[in-house]
């Protein structure tokens, strides 16, 4: 079985929105929106792993000595088994930018469950924002 590990943080705004990226340039799941991050690479733990693809994706850094509020998910997809560290990322540095073309979009809490998202970061919603 293929395991897959990542990090992905739920960014909210002051007026507590959350930011969602589109998938558009992604080879599956083409048509839905995820939370920031992305899959660790050389050995990276799980927070570093957030870091280096906040700065990637979105032009931003933050400070992992702050990261407080996270937790772990996982979710079976046909083809893969997903590990994913989430964490609420509320301050940072940068203007949130798309650095690879994806497209942003920033969405209420009570419109987060409308929004099409992958099946992983449906469980998470449930978590974080209840």
């Amino acid at each position: 079985m293929n395991v897959i590990f990542c990090s992905s943080a739920i960014i909210k705004n002051k007026n507590s929105e959350i930011l969602l990226m589109s998938r558009k340039r992604k080879k599956s799941f083409v048509s839905s929106w995820e939370f920031p991050g992305g899959k660790l690479k050389n050995k990276e733990n799980f927070v570093f792993a957030l870091f280096r693809e906040l700065k990637e994706e979105l032009n931003i850094n933050i400070d992992i000595s702050k990261l407080t509020n996270y937790k772990f998910f996982k979710h079976q997809y046909r083809s893969f088994l997903l590990m994913m560290y989430v964490f609420e990322v509320t301050k940072w540095k940068g203007k949130i930018a798309s650095k690879e073309g994806e497209r942003l979009r920033w969405v209420s809490v009570k419109d987060l469950k409308k929004a099409k998202l992958l099946p992983a970061n449906t469980i998470v919603i449930n978590h974080f924002l209840k």
